[in-house]
């Protein structure tokens, strides 16, 4: 995955959960964990109520994931949950002209709060341990809400200290936004999984986002894209043939009517007129030549007669 940063004055820093989402995020690069993506870190989105913050824009091939980090503390207003839901829908907005557009979801990144340490500081970017922290959302949701699959890929909590008390709320749930805690793993796999659509960005699409989010300055290397997964164009995809709103259902023919069977007659005509019997006709040559044959016979035997007689 691709991460740009969005460079940030002194004035608005990145917070220490959105530092954690960063780091998340920069270790799906070149390697065994890699996954193809291109995230945009600490920007910022226009929209017509006004600009909307951003943790994390995630483009995927087949969608875009608009993250927000949250660690548990003060309850704010808007929240991370609501916070999501009005950056996907200037996200929306803003990529209305891509068919990417359409498939733009929210998530909201828990990240545990620093583990403190014996002396009562933070131990800097060490975390609460997910069994600890599995047992805070136990304690702080409902039965219905905690899967037992979930927590049974969790870690036991360690038996050498007790659950932390639980101190903040969870975010408040939003239609559209789901929520996961801020784990490697946990969050690889909602991204990967969380957009189950066909493959709608390509390397040239992303860029165009980039341009139409007025992002353009963070916006990698068509090459980069490639390289990391992107296809070069979208697939071309066969057209449906077009099908008339209204099909003309054919009448259905009259049925035939057969008629009765009529007893077999013989033809008038062969009883009235019969077939005439064929003329024979005379061989006149044939007769002509056997009577020729006869005469010469007949002449040799008398002159045959005339000359032993004569003798």
């Amino acid at each position: 995955m691709l991460v740009a940063r969005q460079r940030t004055g002194e004035n608005r820093p990145l917070t220490a959960a959105a530092e954690h989402l960063v780091g998340v995020l920069c270790s799906w690069g070149p390697g065994p964990n890699h996954l193809t993506g291109l995230a945009l870190a600490g920007i910022t989105l226009q929209s017509r109520l006004g600009p909307r913050r951003v943790d994390a824009l995630v483009f995927t091939r087949t969608g875009v994931v608009v993250i927000a980090a949250h660690e548990p503390g003060p309850v704010e207003w808007p929240g991370p949950g609501d916070r999501t839901g009005l950056a996907v829908a200037a996200a929306r907005g803003a990529l209305a002209g891509h068919e990417g557009g359409r498939h733009v979801t929210g998530l909201v990144a828990v990240v545990p709060p620093p583990e403190p340490r014996g002396d009562g500081s933070a131990s800097g970017e060490q975390g609460l341990r997910l069994g600890e922290w599995a047992a805070v959302r136990r304690a702080s949701e409902p039965e219905a809400v905690w899967s037992e699959g979930e927590s049974d890929r969790l870690p036991p909590p360690r038996s050498d200290r007790p659950a932390p008390a639980l101190r903040w709320p969870e975010p408040a749930a939003v239609p559209g936004v789901a929520v996961v805690l801020a784990d490697p793993r946990g969050l690889r796999r909602i991204i990967a999984q969380h957009n189950r659509w066909r493959t709608v960005w390509s390397a040239d699409e992303v860029l165009d986002a980039c341009y139409a989010l007025s992002l353009a300055h963070l916006a990698p290397p068509r090459a980069a894209l490639i390289a990391d997964g992107f296809p070069a164009r979208l697939p071309v995809l066969t057209p449906l043939p077009e099908l008339p709103a209204v099909i003309p259902v054919p009448a259905e023919p009259p049925p035939v009517v057969e008629d009765d069977p009529v007893p077999w007659t013989p033809a008038v005509r062969a009883t009235v007129f019969p077939r005439p019997r064929p003329i024979r006709q005379v061989p006149w040559g044939l007769l002509f030549v056997l009577t020729v044959l006869v005469a010469v016979g007949v002449v040799a035997a008398v002159f045959v007669a005339q000359v032993f007689h004569g003798s």
